[in-house]
Order: C-alpha cells, then structure tokens, then sequence
C-alpha cells in the first residue's frame, strides 16, 4: 500500500471532529451574543462564558493536532519496519 495515499485520507473521527468544532464555534458564539444583548453589556456571565467558549475550542484545536501528529508518527513507524524488512532480505 502506498503511504503517501493512505496519508491523504480523512478519518471519520476528523470529520465529525471538524463538524462538532464548528457546530461548538457557531452556536458558542450566537448564545454569547444573545446574552449580550439580553444583558446589555458584560457581565461575570458574560466573561465566564466566553473564557469557557475560548477554552473549548483551544481543546478541539488540540485534538485535532494531537490526531494529525499520531498518524505522522504511525507512518513514520511503518516506514522504518519496511526499512527493517528490506534490510533483513
């Protein structure tokens, strides 16, 4: 199998990594407007929340590094056994 094909594809896990995050970015930031204009200016709530938002989406920015920098290390590990194979023969 070529590594650099199976490289290029996404996992299913990315993907609904990537759908949650946005779902999280979007629906984080209209609750947050929607109590600023209920409110009519800031608030502890309204730090507390948005600090939480901020603090969440760093997490899914992080697991998604996380995820990318294991399947390099994965690749670079089946490099190294085809390397080992090819030098036992």
């Amino acid at each position: 199998m070529d590594l650099s094909i199976m490289a290029s594809r996404i996992s299913v896990f990315e993907m609904v990594l990537l759908i949650v995050d946005i779902a999280a970015a979007v629906l984080g930031f209209q609750l947050i407007n929607q109590v600023y204009s209920m409110e009519n200016g800031v608030s502890w709530f309204m730090i507390i929340a948005i600090f939480s938002w901020l603090t969440l989406l760093v997490l899914f920015i992080s697991l998604s590094l996380v995820v990318d920098v294991s399947k390099k290390q994965l690749e670079e590990i089946r490099r190294i056994i085809v390397i080992l194979e090819k030098k036992r023969k």
